[in-house]
């Protein structure tokens, strides 16, 4: 393995170390399984023109019952 390192938000720096504290895994592992993810699925979201086709690839459901009314306080706010 090489060693790197990375600047990384505080927000998402907690976000991970609560991760890995769940899993039981070090920060570094959890790491590395999200970015090995992101890369295996990269084609997908990097398709130009394919935004919206990448969204409906994610398979996410449900959200707010609401979310037709009220579009764009979800979106901007």
């Amino acid at each position: 393995m090489l060693r790197t390192q990375l600047y990384l938000p505080e927000e998402t720096h907690q976000e991970l170390t609560l991760w890995a504290a769940k899993m039981d895994l070090s920060m570094a592992e959890v790491a590395r399984r999200l970015i090995k993810t992101g890369l295996e699925k990269k084609d997908e979201f990097l398709e130009k023109g394919n935004d919206l086709l990448a969204l409906v690839k994610l398979k996410i459901k449900g959200g707010p019952k609401d979310l037709s009314q009220k579009l764009d306080t979800y979106l901007y706010q």
